[in-house]
């Protein structure tokens, strides 16, 4: 008994120790990296308020903005939707073996993929599109090859991880349902993503976004702004809710034993 006291007593002045830390870090951090008075520096924040109204006054009735915003736009969904396909037909293969960690082929395999596949999570996808424009050139093609890229590496986590906690699915049911509804939750972050390599020379909304503020020309660049928010905002939604009517419908089934393990 006065072990096991023991033994609690240590696991709770580990747990106050470990907080207190991530205290100490959050503190230390805000200090060294946090600068206040650029913040309350007068002519910063005259710019700000400046650049602020002009983003707040949109440049809608301006027809040839409207119209390259909108070509823009949709360039970037086909970006993000072209990538987030391909991936998704990617990260399926690899996850079926990637699931199966107990297994020797599984541990094999799973061996090498993941460091290839952290690697490659920790390269901004910003960096392998200067990297791809090279071979590719500047524009859309190297704006669905980086994406694809890095697509393709959280697709496979997501996956793996999603099977591995749900090893009563079938694997049919899950590369025909909840695989696809993943990677349809996760469409809005690729656009997202594809909005930010355009800056970089990934093509479509980026580039115009780019180039406007480059110019100082922010009513322009607030067209681009509020179509991203609505388009991206739109389509989160839209996933969420599809992926909450999948997982709506599981609940609503039956309970089964496990059908196929993943082990």
């Amino acid at each position: 008994m006065d072990k096991q006291l023991e033994v609690a007593r240590i696991k709770n002045g580990t747990k106050i120790l470990f907080w207190l830390g991530i205290l100490v870090f959050f503190i230390y951090s805000f200090q060294t990296i946090i600068d206040l008075d650029e913040i309350a520096h007068p002519r910063r924040q005259e710019s700000f308020i400046r650049i602020l109204t002009a983003l707040s006054n949109p440049n809608f009735f301006e027809v040839e903005t409207s119209r390259q915003v909108a070509e823009k736009m949709w360039e970037t969904i086909q970006i993000a939707f072209l990538a987030t396909t391909i991936s998704t037909i990617f990260a399926t293969p690899f996850t079926f073996f990637s699931a199966r960690p107990s297994s020797f082929w599984g541990r094999g395999f799973n061996i090498l993929l993941q460091p290839i596949l952290s690697a490659i999570r920790a390269v901004h996808p910003l960096i392998i599109t200067i990297l791809i424009t090279v071979l590719a050139g500047i524009g859309p093609t190297a704006g669905v090859l980086a994406l694809t890229l890095f697509s393709t590496a959280v697709l496979i986590e997501t996956f793996s991880e999603y099977a591995q906690q749900h090893i009563s699915l079938d694997w049919a049911t899950l590369f025909k349902v909840y695989f696809p509804g993943l990677a349809l939750k996760y469409f809005p972050v690729n656009i997202l993503i594809a909005t930010v390599l355009g800056f970089m020379g990934g093509g479509g909304i980026g580039f115009f976004l780019q180039m406007h503020i480059s110019l100082l020309n922010y009513r322009d660049a607030s067209v681009a702004i509020l179509a991203c928010i609505i388009v991206i905002g739109s389509l989160d939604l839209l996933g969420g809710a599809v992926w909450r009517k999948i997982q709506n419908h599981r609940a609503s089934l039956p309970s089964t034993p496990e059908i196929v393990s993943l082990q």
